[in-house]
């Protein structure tokens, strides 16, 4: 009975040391503590091992993750801001093919202006016209790019009209961004460049000084005139007439179906009555002669009767019967 019991006692001891290697290897305690660890072995754990038990694991909870919060940039607010402002500027809405606008308004800014930079830019985003100047303050004045952006050399199509003022910080502002077209007409402006003047004018009794003709300005003296359509020359000489009614050096073209134009206050007549010429023809140049107050064109359109072949008649100058109509109208019709 003694050795039963001492093999028993072995085969326990030899269970409880099984238990703690097991332990050993899930916790991680170090083998040289296992004899320590055996003496804190439990009968319970025992008694499992014995009874082909496994024992059960310890639930391991995994260590939460820190959080990470995000690094807020702080809210830069941007310096230098270059800020624009117009002031009674002026741009083109729609033109026809050879016609002339004139640039008005002041641009006024923040900071001293560094450069303005004026582009036309076509349907294709192409820059057909690029004008560039010096600002010299806070303010620029859009007559100082004027006389370079030559509206009459676009051809008809869809156009944008963009002006960019920049700073000495590198700041950049589109102070215009417009949309305009150029328009195909019937007949052709009549001078390289020049825009419409400003309202009507006329002495005479029959229109109580109101006249449906346009004055071009904006072309200097000796700008040459061109024929607005195919005809006839049947007036070209200086008109006599009353001081205050006077068109000085008058060229008159007969252009069928009863319509003429007028074409006054030229400097110099190129044409004589009876020459046929076509549209676009040279037939005189820009002047000051009669009643006039600055180098300009005077051009009129009038229907009447059909032309008799009376060259140089007066009575191309009675307007109850060559009655006067708005020139624009066959300047705006389409080809």
């Amino acid at each position: 009975m003694r050795k039963v019991s001492d093999f028993s006692k072995q085969r326990k001891r030899v269970l409880a040391l099984t238990v703690v290697f097991s332990m050993a290897l899930s916790t991680g305690i170090p083998q040289k503590n296992i004899y320590a660890e055996e003496q804190t072995v439990s009968p319970a754990a025992v008694s499992a091992v014995v009874a082909n038990e496994q024992p059960v694991q310890p639930t391991i909870i995994p260590a939460p993750e820190p959080t990470i919060e995000p690094i807020v940039q702080p809210t830069v607010t941007p310096q230098n801001t270059l800020v624009v402002k117009k002031k009674k500027c002026s741009y083109p809405k729609k033109i026809y093919e050879g016609q002339q606008f004139t640039l008005k308004g002041m641009l006024k800014a923040n900071h001293k202006i560094q450069k303005v930079k004026a582009s036309i830019i076509d349907k294709e985003g192409k820059n057909t016209v690029t004008i560039q100047k010096k600002g010299a303050g806070k303010k620029f004045d859009l007559k100082k790019i004027d006389n370079e952006i030559h509206f009459s050399k676009l051809e008809a199509g869809a156009y944008t009209y963009e002006v960019k003022v920049s700073d000495a910080y590198g700041n950049e502002q589109v102070a215009l961004d417009k949309e305009f077209k150029v328009k195909e007409s019937t007949w052709v402006w009549p001078v390289d460049g020049g825009s419409k003047g400003d309202g009507f004018h006329c002495n005479c009794s029959v229109h109580h000084g109101a006249h449906y003709g346009i004055d071009i300005r904006g072309v200097s003296k000796g700008t040459a005139i061109k024929s607005i359509g195919d005809g006839t020359v049947v007036y070209a000489k200086y008109h006599n007439a009353a001081r205050n009614a006077s068109f000085g050096k008058l060229v008159v073209v007969y252009h069928g179906k009863g319509i003429y134009s007028y074409y006054a206050h030229c400097s110099k007549i190129r044409c004589k009555v009876g020459d046929v010429v076509k549209k676009g023809d040279v037939i005189s140049t820009v002047g000051n002669t009669g009643a006039s107050y600055g180098a300009h064109l005077h051009l009129e359109l009038r229907k009447g009767p059909a032309f008799s072949g009376n060259y140089n008649s007066y009575d191309f100058l009675d307007k109850y019967t060559y009655k006067q109509f708005d020139p624009m109208k066959y300047l705006r019709k389409s080809r």
